[in-house]
C-alpha cells in the first residue's frame, strides 16, 4: 500500500489522536505515547498503511 494521498498536518493528527485516545481510554483501553506516535506517523505520511499493518501484526504476534 502507498502512503496516504492526502496526509494531514501534525495539528490535525494531534486533534484526531486526542479524540480517539479519549474514546479508547473511556472504553478501558490503554493508549501509550508509543501508540500515539505510531498512528501519527501514518496520518502525517511518514509511514505507509502497509507498514502500519505489519508493525501491528508484529506487536501482537498475529
Amino acid at each position: 500500500m502507498a502512503k496516504l494521498v492526502n496526509p494531514v498536518s501534525n495539528e490535525q493528527a494531534n486533534h484526531a489522536i486526542f479524540s480517539a485516545s479519549h474514546s479508547l481510554v473511556t472504553e478501558g483501553f490503554d493508549v501509550t505515547s508509543e501508540d500515539e506516535h505510531f498512528v501519527r506517523s501514518v496520518l502525517t505520511g511518514e509511514q505507509t498503511e502497509a507498514q502500519f499493518h505489519q508493525a501491528v501484526k508484529r506487536k501482537f504476534d498475529v
